[in-house]
């Protein structure tokens, strides 16, 4: 019987496995509510029993100007973030960046930007984060507990998402076509945090590098495949090339369709593509065109089957996945966090229909 590490890794070398492997995104709200439902004692707990084959290593730190060392810390959009005002019952946080948003008090997780530094200072006099070297420790220990077992994960900083909160979207997308020395300095120096990260989860021993940036919307792309050409491919590549050289995996993640930008990132290197959303792009049709190339990660709605689907309605999309692409070759779960509002009988029957039907009856494993 293969374990999870085993099972993953194969997967995404599309090999033969036992079963379907298993991820799992939630909520902090939602993990709460399952591991009180399951009687677990702790995350981890709650992750064995839903049979989740993935683990993800703590987060490396960052430091600067902007966050005080002493500040009390809560969510960011992309981080920690500490209150810097009340506008109203709107609280106003800023983040390692400088980059300031608003936030609902009543909705988790909602906000908007208010504040983009680079609209304020010069790039020149800008004063970019530092990663604290200390706190790849944190995923040496953690890869020593997990890593013989699981499949652990290391997430690097946003390189498109950033820039453009640093400067404004519109911005950086003007900026692209206008003065375009100017978006490679700021990409520069982000790349420069990334790289000094994936040196330091590879060192630590992570599988897989995940790298986020989103680049669709529900039905387009929210930046042109010719300024995401230009601008931003080569960086993947070259992200791509020290995994690999490294004999670590890159998973690339961007909800919302993302087409034609998918033979580049074949092209390029990626291993794995998170998280193919089914309203936005046909899982069984990425997997038809890449399949042999690429392993899809997650591919299970958390904007419509599991939110408001019926248990039918789940155990019927997961029998999709597993006709249409079969157990290797994907990683099963939800495409991003699983909300507060989902039902919980919703997604204990997505582990558990995964567990039922998605065995593979070849294999004589007890």
């Amino acid at each position: 019987m293969l374990n999870s590490r085993e099972r993953c890794i194969r997967a995404i070398s599309h090999e033969d496995v036992d079963r379907i492997p298993l991820t799992f995104n939630a909520r902090p709200e939602v993990v709460s509510r399952l591991i009180r439902r399951l009687g677990c004692r702790d995350n981890e707990e709650l992750l064995e029993a839903l049979h989740v084959d993935e683990r993800y290593a703590p987060p490396l730190k960052l430091e600067s100007e902007f966050l005080p060392r002493n500040a009390k810390l809560k969510e960011g959009p992309y981080g920690p973030a500490c209150t810097i005002r009340y506008q109203g019952e709107y609280e106003v946080r800023r983040d390692v960046w400088g980059i300031e948003s608003v936030w609902a008090p009543s909705h988790t997780y909602t906000y908007t930007f208010v504040k983009h530094p680079l609209q304020e200072v010069s790039l020149e006099e800008y004063t970019w984060p530092k990663v604290v070297e200390e706190s790849a420790e944190a995923v040496r220990k953690y890869c020593k507990v997990y890593g013989e077992r699981y499949l652990v994960v290391g997430y690097v900083t946003h390189l498109f998402e950033i820039a453009w909160q640093l400067t404004g979207f519109n911005q950086l997308i003007r900026l692209m076509y206008e003065n375009p020395s100017y978006v490679d300095r700021i990409l520069d120096g982000l790349d420069k945090i990334r790289f000094e990260e994936a040196k330091l989860l590879i060192d630590a021993g992570v599988d897989v590098i995940y790298d986020g940036d989103d680049a669709g919307a529900q039905t387009t792309m929210i930046i042109s495949p010719f300024l995401w050409r230009r601008h931003l491919k080569r960086r993947y590549k070259q992200l791509a090339d020290l995994c690999h050289k490294h004999g670590v995996f890159l998973m690339f993640h961007s909800d919302g369709w993302i087409e034609p930008i998918v033979p580049d990132l074949v092209e390029i290197g990626v291993d794995i593509l998170d998280p193919v959303q089914p309203e936005c792009m046909d899982p069984a049709e990425i997997h038809d065109k890449y399949g042999d190339k690429l392993c899809l990660h997650g591919t299970i709605s958390v904007q419509s089957t599991l939110p408001f689907g019926k248990r039918e309605d789940v155990i019927n999309e997961v029998k999709k996945r597993i006709e249409k692409i079969g157990l290797t070759g994907i990683i099963l779960g939800p495409t991003h966090a699983i909300q507060p509002d989902t039902p919980l009988e919703n997604i204990l029957t997505l582990y558990e229909a995964a567990i039922k039907y998605g065995k593979n009856p070849e294999r004589n494993d007890p």
